[in-house]
Parts: C-alpha cells; sequence; structure tokens
C-alpha cells in the first residue's frame, strides 16, 4: 500500500479544473446546518436525574452543546483571552532569560479526534491572541502523540520475554498504543517505530467524550441530586454560590485520583461554608439519612465511587479493543506484541490502571510513565523541538471538486455545462489526492495540475472535500463532505496561452494539519494560496 501512494504522490497530470471564479461550480451544495438552542423547562420531579447539561449549564455552560451565535463569539473570545495572557506571561519570562520573542517556537496541543476545521480554528484563536501565524513558529500537536515523544525520551522501558530483559520504546518494531485521559476526552493513537525508530502511525486515531469530567458530572447530577433530593437545590446553589459548589466539585475530583480498585473506605467530602450555611433542615436530616448521621459532608461510599466510575471506565476500555482490531492488520516482519501506555491526568488514576491492566491481561504490557498528568505537556516541547513522527495513516479520502470533459452515457446530463468555446464539462467531479487509511509521510506532498477553463479567469477556486469512501466519482456521493475552499492566485499566468496556465497544487495530508501550496508549471514560481474550512460543524 506504501509504495502505491508513493507512485501516486511522484506522478501528477491534467485533471481539468474548477470552473475558476465561476459561481456555478460552487451552487447546489448541501445546506449549511443551524443549530438553535431551544428552552428546556426545569419541571423535573423529584428524585429524577436532570438532563445532563442541566446542573452544567447553570454553573459555567455545557461544553458539549454545540456552540451558535453569541455563545460560540462568546467561548472564543474567551479562549483568545486566556492564549493572549499566556502569550504575555512567557513574552515576558522569555525575554527576562535573555531571548528574543523571535527566537520562540510556540507548540498548542489538540486532541486527536478533532477535525481539521477545529484544528483552523484553534489556530486562528491563537493567531489572534498574538501568537505568530507563520509556517513553523506554531505547531499544533496531537496530544496523545505529544505523549508518546515524553513516553519515548523519558526512559521507560518494556518487558520482552522475562523480568530481565527489557527493550526501549525508541527500538525498530515496537508497537504502542497511546491511551490519553484527560478531563473532556479519551483519544487513542497506535504506532510502530520504523528501521529510522521514527514513529508511523499504524491506526486511525479515535476517541470520544470519556474523560474524567463525565465523573465529575456524575457525581453533580446523581450524587449530589441524590443527597440533596431536588433538582431545584443544586440550581439554587449553581446560581447563589457556584465558587462553594466548584469548590465541592475539585474537592472531589482531588479525591477520586486516589481512590484505588480495592478501596472499602467511604470519602468524605467537607461541605463548603456556603452551602453548609445555604441548606435547611429538610436537607440536612435526608443527609443524616443518607449518610448514617453526618451532616457536614457529603460521603461517597466505595461501592458508590465505583458506579460513578462505571460512567467512563467501561467506554474506554471497548475504545482499546477499538484501537487493537485497527491495528491487525499491521503486522509486518520484526513487528512486537503492542504496549498499551497510559497517560493524561485522568491516566494517575490507580482504578483506572487497574481496570485496563486486568482488561488486557496476557494480551498487552501497560506502561504509565512517570508524571502521566504531564506527558502531553513535556512531549509537546519535544515535538515542536524535534518531532519523531515519520508518517500518519490518512482518516478520510480526501480531494477536490473540479470540471473534466464530461462523458457521454456516464455523468448525469444535471452536471454538464458548456464554455464559451462550446466545449462540454462536467461539475461536482471528485479529484481524489489520498485514499482512507494511506499511510502519508509526513514530508510527502499529493498533487495535481488543474488548468482554467476559461481565459477572464483571474482565481481558481476549489471545493475540498472528504469521502468515507475510497474511490467517489461525484462530490455528491454518500459519504462526502464539503470541507471548505482552496483559492489560488492566477495574477501570475495571465500573460500566459490559456494552455499554459497549468497550477500544481500541492498538499500535504502527513502532518497535524492539512496543508496547500500551488506551483506555476510554466514559470516555476508559487502561486498565491489560501486554504479555508468551513466553520458551521
Amino acid at each position: 500500500m506504501e509504495q502505491a501512494v508513493a507512485d501516486r504522490m511522484a506522478t501528477g497530470g491534467r485533471q481539468g479544473s474548477p470552473n475558476g471564479d465561476d459561481a456555478e461550480d460552487l451552487d447546489d451544495e448541501e445546506e449549511e446546518e443551524e443549530y438553535e438552542e431551544e428552552d428546556e423547562e426545569d419541571d423535573e420531579p423529584e428524585g429524577k436525574q436532570p438532563e445532563a447539561d442541566q446542573v452544567e449549564s447553570a454553573e459555567s455552560g455545557d461544553c458539549r452543546v454545540t456552540l451558535s451565535g453569541s455563545r460560540r463569539k462568546n467561548a472564543e473570545e474567551l479562549i483568545t483571552a486566556y492564549l493572549r495572557h499566556l502569550y504575555d506571561t512567557a513574552i515576558s519570562q522569555v525575554t527576562a532569560s535573555g531571548y528574543s520573542r523571535e527566537d520562540i517556537r510556540w507548540c498548542l496541543t489538540v486532541p486527536a479526534i478533532w477535525s481539521d476545521e477545529q484544528k483552523q480554528t484553534m489556530r486562528d484563536i491563537a493567531t489572534k491572541a498574538g501568537i505568530p501565524a507563520e509556517d513553523g513558529r506554531l505547531i499544533l500537536a496531537l496530544e496523545p502523540e505529544a505523549a508518546a515523544h515524553y513516553a519515548r525520551v523519558s526512559g521507560v522501558n518494556l518487558t520482552v520475554g522475562n523480568l530481565d530483559d527489557d527493550a526501549s520504546l525508541m527500538e525498530p518494531g515496537c508497537r504502542f498504543i497511546v491511551v490519553d485521559c484527560g478531563g473532556g476526552t479519551v483519544d487513542l493513537t497506535a504506532y510502530e517505530n520504523g528501521a529510522d525508530g521514527r514513529m508511523v502511525e499504524i491506526g486511525l486515531p479515535i476517541g470520544g467524550p470519556h474523560g474524567s469530567e463525565e465523573i465529575n458530572r456524575a457525581f453533580r447530577d446523581e450524587h449530589l441530586l441524590d443527597r440533596f433530593g431536588k433538582l431545584e437545590i443544586l440550581q439554587d446553589l449553581a446560581s447563589e454560590h457556584p465558587d462553594a459548589l466548584l469548590d465541592l466539585t475539585e474537592a472531589w475530583e482531588r479525591a477520586k485520583l486516589h481512590f484505588g480498585p480495592e478501596e472499602s473506605d467511604p470519602i468524605y467530602l467537607t461541605l463548603p461554608t456556603a452551602i453548609d450555611r445555604r441548606i435547611g433542615a429538610t436537607v440536612r436530616k435526608r443527609l443524616s439519612r443518607k449518610q448514617n448521621g453526618v451532616t457536614d459532608a457529603i460521603v461517597v461510599t466505595a461501592d458508590e465511587a465505583r458506579k460513578l466510575f462505571d460512567n467512563v471506565v467501561p467506554d474506554i476500555l471497548d475504545l482499546i479493543d477499538e484501537q487493537f482490531k485497527e491495528i491487525e492488520n499491521s503486522v509486518g516482519p520484526g513487528s512486537r506484541e503492542p504496549v498499551v501506555i497510559l497517560v493524561g491526568g485522568f491516566g494517575a488514576s490507580p482504578l483506572l490502571q487497574h481496570a485496563v491492566k486486568t482488561h488486557l491481561k496476557d494480551r498487552a504490557q501497560v506502561l504509565v510513565p512517570p508524571d502521566p498528568g504531564a506527558a502531553v505537556l513535556y512531549g509537546a516541547a519535544h515535538f515542536a523541538y524535534e518531532p519523531h513522527t515519520r508518517a500518519r495513516r490518512s482518516r478520510l479520502t480526501y480531494g477536490t471538486q473540479y470540471s473534466p470533459e464530461f462523458e457521454e452515457n456516464v455523468d448525469p446530463e444535471k452536471y454538464s455545462f458548456t464554455l464559451s468555446t462550446g466545449e462540454k464539462h462536467c461539475k461536482k467531479r471528485f479529484s481524489k489526492l489520498v485514499t482512507r487509511g494511506d499511510l502519508v509521510d509526513t514530508d510527502q506532498e499529493a498533487y495535481h495540475v488543474y488548468v482554467p477553463l476559461e481565459g477572464t479567469s483571474r482565481k481558481l477556486t476549489f471545493g475540498l472535500y472528504s469521502s468515507t469512501e475510497p474511490n467517489p466519482r461525484y462530490v455528491t456521493d454518500a459519504g462526502c463532505e464539503h470541507l471548505g475552499e482552496i483559492t489560488i492566485d492566477l495574477k501570475k499566468v495571465m500573460a500566459f496561452a490559456l494552455k499554459d496556465r497549468g497550477v500544481a497544487l500541492y498538499m500535504r495530508f502527513g502532518e497535524t494539519e492539512i496543508k496547500a501550496r500551488a506551483v506555476v508549471q510554466k514559470s516555476g514560481e508559487e502561486a498565491s494560496t489560501t486554504l479555508r474550512f468551513r466553520t458551521d460543524y
């Protein structure tokens, strides 16, 4: 497969063209979805579990709700302000050490399951915050991949065969799955070291919203509701004493990271003063009845704590099994049995570690590097300094919308259009650049050559599409999604004859972000190129 991909990327040919700046080529696109918030009535009866976002929304907003309108704008402004403060602090410290701001390379980490649109949004926000936008000055790193870098350079060894036979994660043939368990998401990626010791991605990244915050959410929405008795009480505390409710949740956050699989003692969380004063006699009686007389603290028994962990642990184990299936076909000569590396703040949980090790008994060795909560941070620094990744798997089939000659009895008549020269062409065709699952080197570029159809076109505008299928013919086929637009300025070719105005579009799919550039075929000059993803995801 690797050779086939290399052959395809090494050859480019005339692929027809998009319709230049003709707006007709962008018509008939899928209607953009609009997300509207719906009002919810707080009429839950006593003792009924609230909707997942009711209590959270009362505190600080539910990050799982798709943001639209002013809420999205407010979220982006908050993130921009945060990054701006981070930027100013870093600049102050670095320049005080005798370095200039031009000496800094910035690295932001993002979840592996983020879409290309979300990555671009993060880059745009970082630029608004003052971080340099030039290529190479700001790098985005996938969080589990950064953690893998940390595990490799931190000296973690794995046992091979017997206790006296250790191997390094840097050795050729070593295969490992990184399970990055954070607060919001759990992301998994899998790699094998190549002959040069660099990492080659052997499975598509997977993950989901199964981070430790889901346990905190269950603590609030289930356990606290059970203790206080009414949803209205929780809403009142969230409205009147949000800091106190947050302090109580953070106390649970700290306690749960020390909760082990064999624990039998209950966890006592002292009620913050504001909450202790706010609750009435009825609630206090309920606490006494539920907690064997304890009224000045929230008590979580060992069994109750394990039940709260069950909100995410089974899902994490399922993701690990799914990733194991993903890499089954990647075994080659010299490949070793996979190793699972558990990282992230939640990765420090003794209960989670025990669950993963028990689940993978006799199937894989489970390693937890020193300070797993800081693995992404330290790994990102190593990644920005010297990336160890050589190749990644393409998550989808990618290509552009273009307009080759119309094929009678093959292409639908509704997609036909006629040029000023009388030639008949077909719109909505999918010009494939890379196929889902292809192994793509980080420094490899896929390219095709395109020629404008009309002599008056001063720019080429391509629709960028993805597909879950390997060989779509039209951008309207099932599984295709419109991701954004690529625009190439044709000012540098206008002096040439139309047939000599070919432009080679080069695209990188092996890096953390998709990148595009264009070169004029006749002169070899770079043409101004922009790639913008849709923001209505």
